[in-house]
């Protein structure tokens, strides 16, 4: 199946503030790297909600998850997180979330909550994924354990060189 990159895309637009999403060509030569993957659920031959993520050598990392405002509340989501911890259950696999301060954040966390990830306490901030922007402080969780102060470290550094495009350590 050919992946339906413009749909992928519209959803991105319509579920994420800018400074966390890169620009539409920038977004798109993800697809070139052997370390990024797009996984789509469809309904009636469209994009209903898709996972990108990252495999790295010890962890699968997941920068975003979103589903068509339309068909919200189904199971797509929970499904497609499903379905990237099912591919390698030995990695552990992370993401990041807003510090969950009021009823839309609190409801995120919930929901990674309800599918065994963990919020982690340690300080995150996350640079710009748009040039000229502001990056913004956000939390980890971790699928089925807290990840300790020397693991966030560790993985911090692996998305500061590798998805942000940044010094190792900025930010540390």
């Amino acid at each position: 199946m050919t992946l339906k990159f413009d749909e992928v895309f519209s959803i991105m637009k319509k579920s994420f503030p800018q400074e966390e999403m890169r620009n539409y060509e920038g977004q798109k030569a993800l697809l070139e790297r052997d370390d990024y993957f797009i996984k789509t659920y469809m309904h009636e031959d469209e994009v209903a909600g898709f996972c990108a993520y990252y495999k790295f050598d010890n962890f699968i990392y997941i920068e975003h998850l979103a589903c068509n405002p339309e068909v919200r509340g189904l199971g797509i989501g929970t499904k497609l997180v499903q379905q990237v911890i099912a591919e390698d259950e030995n990695r552990v696999v992370i993401l990041e979330v807003e510090p969950p301060v009021d009823e839309l954040t609190k409801r995120r966390v919930r929901f990674y909550e309800k599918l065994g990830f963990k919020l982690n306490p340690h300080y995150h901030f996350q640079p710009s994924l748009n040039e000229g922007m502001d990056g913004l402080e956000l939390k980890i969780m971790s699928s089925n354990t807290e990840l300790s102060e020397e693991a966030q470290i560790k993985f911090r550094r692996v998305l500061n060189e590798k998805v942000y495009g940044v010094d190792k350590d900025l930010y540390i």
